[in-house]
């Protein structure tokens, strides 16, 4: 390696510096560790950098680089073997010993992960930044690269489908094809 550290181009320092707090936060929310979160942000923002220069024609580079932090942290999660996003939650042992339904405790958010995980990938990011980050749909649309209408339809279609899925008989034939969005 040379002794002069190579200086990284003012625009992508500017964008790591803007996006790596909400990249750590996001891959955290799937790996449950601040330095396994850590890593992954940082193995995509790598990967960015050396595709930075596709990264700066592509038409959205906000989406560019965000398709690159999701199957970073998804390839980190997969090589980690780490549960999924929630799953965690369904054993808080404090919650276990406060309920009357301990089965119940734990049989509502596999259900909910389950549900979760058929969400298409934009729905799944959507409601993870919306639900469990609180970030507003303006937020989400800059983090992600799309228009805050786009995020706004994203969430209730995936409101939708999540309430298909976690409840067939309320929904009605030939509205679900719509719920995939």
């Amino acid at each position: 390696m040379s002794r002069h550290p190579q200086r990284l181009p003012v625009e992508f320092a500017a964008f790591h510096q803007m996006h790596r707090p909400k990249y750590v936060r996001y891959a955290k929310s799937y790996l449950h560790n601040l330095a396994d979160a850590e890593e992954a942000a940082d193995a995509a923002f790598e990967r960015i950098y050396r595709s930075w220069p596709r990264v700066l024609v592509s038409e959205n580079h906000e989406a560019y680089a965000w398709q690159i932090l999701r199957n970073q942290v998804h390839d980190h999660e997969k090589a980690r073997r780490r549960r999924p996003l929630l799953d965690a939650a369904a054993f808080d042992t404090a919650a276990l010993r406060e309920t009357t339904d301990p089965i119940g405790q734990l049989t509502e958010p596999l259900t909910l992960l389950r549900a979760f995980r058929e969400l298409t990938d934009r729905q799944q990011d959507v409601m993870v930044l919306l639900h469990l980050h609180d970030l507003t749909p303006a937020e989400i649309a800059d983090e992600l690269g799309i228009a805050a209408a786009t995020v706004r339809s994203t969430a209730r279609y995936a409101r939708l489908r999540l309430a298909a899925i976690l409840d067939p008989d309320r929904t009605t034939e030939g509205h679900t094809d719509d719920l995939a969005r």
